[in-house]
């Protein structure tokens, strides 16, 4: 077999762990997407082909993981419309079934915290808690600290975040507040 790499911010991942790493939770995804194994399959295999052929370069691994969920979910979407069995003329405007939208909520929330993990503990811990909705106020009392001190601290994580993930950050952003 000929050894390929995959970069991931300037580092380089044999082809064959990262296909490894990752083939089982694409497999899952994408049967719920098209409701049968064989479908799945298919869809994974030519998800990683394209990416074995194409030799992409991501910014980080937040970035080639959403790259593998969308290409898979788009492969998936392609082949529900060959089938026309279920879903009649399916798009990307329409809504997905629940446990997909379950699947990728979660993903996203799951990518968006290791995001914030990794801040400084004093403003992961107002992101954390404006996540859960509270206000900037609100956070001010529960951490002892000014409103202006939270206001600079959730300024500074957001730019951290974007700095670091891009545009990856703001679609995280933006999928967590809508859907969420």
């Amino acid at each position: 077999m000929l050894f390929r790499h995959i970069f991931i911010s300037d580092k380089k991942y044999a082809f064959k762990d990262l296909f490894k790493t990752f083939y089982a939770s694409q497999l899952l995804f994408a049967m719920k997407l098209v409701g049968n194994r064989h479908d799945a399959e298919d869809v994974v295999q030519d998800v990683f082909y394209r990416i074995w052929r194409s030799k992409p370069v991501f910014k980080n691994e937040i970035a080639f993981k959403s790259y593998l969920y969308l290409t898979t979910r788009n492969r998936s979407i392609d082949i529900i419309r060959k089938r026309r069995v279920k879903f009649q003329e399916l798009d990307y405007n329409h809504e997905i079934p629940d446990e997909i939208d379950y699947i990728v909520k979660e993903e996203t929330l799951r990518l968006l915290e290791e995001a914030v993990e990794k801040l400084p503990s004093q403003t992961k811990e107002v992101i954390k808690r404006s996540m859960k909705g509270m206000s900037v106020q609100q956070v001010a009392d529960s951490l002892n600290i000014s409103v202006n001190t939270v206001k600079t601290l959730k300024s500074r994580a957001y730019r951290i975040l974007k700095d670091s993930y891009g545009n990856i950050f703001t679609l995280l952003i933006s999928t967590y507040l809508y859907n969420f």
